[in-house]
């Protein structure tokens, strides 16, 4: 069973790496938002934001379906590992500045993820 939540980690990580990065090529192409008719044509109708999205509906399904299976505890800080994964993505993909306060989040999710594996 561990086996598996780890598989769907990882998956539930590319996916949100996935979906970042495809916000990232959706605000490049689409750029400001502004409410005017032509902005949303160009919102709606652009293939990263179909894309971005979609992994977006899919990661939710993954994430309830692990939640249901190890509770919402147990469930939460497993699936917070994913928000490591789209920071990394955010930082070398697309290429965000962070700062040192990220890094020390970060550092707390994965010690918080470490001793709630351990009990």
């Amino acid at each position: 069973m561990s086996l598996i939540f780890n598989l769907i980690n990882i998956i539930m990580g590319l996916i949100g790496a996935f979906g970042t990065y495809c916000w990232g090529n959706v605000i490049k192409e689409v750029g400001s938002p502004e409410v005017s008719l032509k902005f949303f044509v160009s919102l709606f109708s652009n293939r990263y934001y179909i894309m971005a999205i979609s992994s977006g509906l899919f990661a939710s399904v993954l994430r309830f379906t692990v939640l249901k299976k190890m509770g919402i505890l147990s469930g939460s800080f497993f699936l917070s590992l994913s928000s490591i994964i789209n920071v990394l993505t955010m930082v070398y993909v697309l290429g965000e500045e962070t700062t040192r306060r990220t890094w020390l989040g970060i550092a707390i999710i994965i010690l918080g993820s470490i001793i709630l594996r351990t009990q």
